[in-house]
C-alpha cells in the first residue's frame, strides 16, 4: 500500500473522530466533539490525514505535543531539542491486517525530511503488545516506564525512542 499524507482538514478530522476500535483497544478511540476535531486541526502539533492510493483515508500521524501522554501548556514540535514526538493510527478496520510496520516506516519517512529531527519518540500502552512488536520491528527500543493520569486513571506507559537515521 502506497501512502501520502496532507494536514488535517475538517471532514478527515471528522472521520476520524468518530472512528470506534474494539474492546481494549477503545482507549484509542477520540470524542466526536468539537474539541476533538480543534485538537485534529491545530497546526502548532500537526495532525496529517493519510490516504492510500485510492484517495481513502486509512489513518492519521501527529508530531509534537499532542502525541505525548503528558498535558503541556503550549501545542508545540519539539519536547526537548532533537526530539520529535510521533502518534498514528490506522483506521479501525485496517488493524491487524499486516499493515502496522508499513505505515509507522511510511511516517517516519514522511516527517525526517520536514522536520529534520534527531531522534523520534513514542508513547504506548504498556499492556499493548501488539503496538509494542510493530514499533521494535520499525526500529524503536523502550527507553522509560513511566504511570500517567489520563481520561482512562492511572496507565502504565512505555517511551520508545529510535534514531531518525534509516
Amino acid at each position: 500500500m502506497t501512502f501520502s499524507f496532507i494536514l488535517m482538514d475538517r471532514a478527515d478530522a471528522t472521520s476520524i473522530a468518530q472512528w470506534r476500535y474494539e474492546e481494549e483497544y477503545e482507549v484509542y478511540s477520540f470524542s466526536a466533539d468539537e474539541e476533538t476535531i480543534a485538537e485534529l486541526l491545530d497546526r502548532r502539533s500537526p495532525y496529517y490525514a493519510v490516504h492510500d492510493e485510492e484517495g481513502e483515508l486509512v489513518g492519521y500521524f501527529v508530531c509534537g505535543t499532542a502525541a505525548t501522554v503528558a498535558d503541556t501548556d503550549e501545542p508545540r514540535l519539539f519536547v526537548e531539542p532533537g526530539t520529535l514526538p510521533i502518534g498514528l493510527g490506522l483506521r479501525p478496520d485496517l488493524v491487524g491486517k499486516g499493515l502496522g510496520v508499513q505505515f509507522v516506516r511510511a511516517c517516519l519517512e514522511f516527517a525526517r525530511p520536514m522536520f529534520t529531527p534527531e531522534r523520534f519518540c513514542l508513547y504506548v500502552l504498556s499492556w499493548n503488545k501488539r503496538a509494542l512488536k510493530i514499533y521494535e520491528r520499525a526500529g524503536f527500543h523502550a527507553a522509560r516506564t513511566f504511570l500517567q493520569e489520563n481520561k482512562h486513571g492511572e496507565s502504565e506507559f512505555i517511551e520508545m525512542v529510535r534514531s531518525a537515521r534509516l
